[in-house]
Formats: C-alpha cells, structure tokens, sequence
C-alpha cells in the first residue's frame, strides 16, 4: 500500500493555489485557465481554505454575489481536512469518503506540499488491486 508522498513523486508535487484576498473572478479564472476543480487557498504559506466549483455555484451564483467584487475568504470552505506525506491510501480513501471530499491538501510541518484527489487515490487503489491480481494469477498458473 502506497503512502501520499509516494504518490506525489509520480504525479509532482504541484498545487493551484488563491489568496484569501483574491476576488472569485480571479479564482475561477484560474480553474477555467487551468482545467481544474479547486484551489487551495494559502495564507502565509498555510492552507487555510479550499474553493471549488461547488463554492462558486452555492456561495456567489445561488445567492446572487458579484464575483468581481466578492474576496475569495467569504465564500472558501473553510473546514479542511489535511493529510501528511506519511498517510496510506487506503487512510486518504476513508477521509474522503467520510467527510465527502475529493481532494485534500498534503501538508508537512505546517507547510502545504501537496494535494491529491480522489482520482489519484482510486487510481492507485486500482494499480494495487491489479497487481495482486496478477500475482495469483502467476501463483496459480505455477502452483
């Protein structure tokens, strides 16, 4: 079973991020430019939030904000479930699962150094399904 840090050196350890004082446009400029879901959003070097799509549609667009006018901080999520390098899949899996998320902020010594979502961690579940998959399957073609 793979750890998140092992994780991080396949896919990089890059991480999107907004300021707390950014505007919602600026944000969701972002996602739109980069092709992504959520940023983490990082004040003095810490995770202190996250804004997604979902924060878009239920914070600005439902109750009627301006995105050019209203600061990332307002419409964040606050409650972040983090994880450190050292957490196993399977720990990352029932995180999210319980807490309803897709993605969770990597952090180490109080610095963020990475982010993994629920399709990295799937991914890696299904590598390591398939690999003891093959591995009875050679025991059983040998034995």
């Amino acid at each position: 079973m793979k750890n998140v840090k092992e994780i991080l050196e396949q896919k990089g350890g890059e991480v999107y991020t907004a300021s707390p004082d950014e505007t919602v446009l600026e944000a969701i400029r972002k996602l739109a430019d980069l092709g992504i879901g959520s940023l983490v959003v990082v004040e003095n070097g810490r995770p202190v939030g996250l804004f997604s799509e979902r924060d878009y549609t239920c914070k600005v667009a439902l109750e009627g904000r301006h995105s050019q006018d209203t600061p990332v901080r307002e419409v964040m999520s606050e409650r972040l479930v983090v994880v450190h390098p050292d957490t196993t899949t399977n720990e990352c899996m029932a995180l999210m699962t319980e807490n309803r998320i897709r993605h969770l902020p990597v952090v180490d010594e109080g610095k963020l150094v990475g982010l993994v979502s629920i399709g990295d961690i799937v991914k890696d579940i299904i590598n390591e399904q398939q690999f003891v998959i093959e591995q009875l399957e050679q025991y059983l073609y040998y034995s």
